[in-house]
């Protein structure tokens, strides 16, 4: 059965070139110019909604809230830079099961798409989601705490109030992490848990 996907991007060129590029994978794309405009399109046939952040009208956030009413089942892909990290992990808090950085191809998204709907049996939430991102880095009990936390957007005081720990040990617990990791940032650990 072909997967409908609906994409809800404003820049014209994108959405035209994303929307092709799946089409041409054999999936069924609805595009939409806005997230106004992909709000009225979700009917609860949507395999996958595939939205960006920053757009007129209705932003990809508040599109991200209306997805569970309508399209309970559907993945929710956002597409962002995690430059804006605010916003990121908002989005993340809203149930994005997905974090796809600016730049990527249409092959890319599609094989993406592709992978996370044969996946999607296995993901029941987020807290699922992370839970098996980070079992594949292989980290600690601490360490799986410290990274969930992170990904929530967590400060390091705040890290240190929910661990019961001081901000200095976080911040030294962190850096281990991200040595062991290979990684030297919070946006490097968004990389790692939600690769292309």
């Amino acid at each position: 059965m072909t997967q409908r996907i609906l994409l809800a991007e404003d820049e014209d060129d994108a959405r035209t070139l994303l929307a092709e590029g799946l089409e041409r994978r054999g999936f069924a794309v609805v595009a939409a110019a806005d997230g106004a405009a992909a709000a009225d399109l979700l009917d609860g046939s949507f395999d996958a909604v595939v939205t960006d952040l920053v757009m007129p009208r209705l932003d990809g956030l508040e599109l991200l809230r209306r997805v569970p009413r309508t399209d309970p089942g559907a993945l929710r892909l956002v597409i962002t830079s995690f430059a804006d990290k605010e916003r990121a992990v908002a989005a993340l808090n809203l149930g994005a099961d997905y974090l796809l950085e600016k730049p990527f191809t249409a092959r890319q998204l599609a094989e993406l798409l592709t992978r996370l709907l044969d996946q999607r049996g296995e993901v029941a939430d987020t807290a699922a989601l992370f839970a098996r991102r980070l079992d594949q880095l292989g980290l600690s009990d601490r360490e799986r705490q410290l990274a969930t936390l992170v990904l929530k957007g967590l400060g390091n005081a705040e890290i240190a109030r929910v661990t019961a720990s001081t901000e200095p040990a976080v911040r030294n617990a962190l850096l281990r992490m991200y040595q062991r990791l290979g990684i030297g940032s919070r946006g490097e650990l968004f990389h790692l848990v939600f690769p292309i």
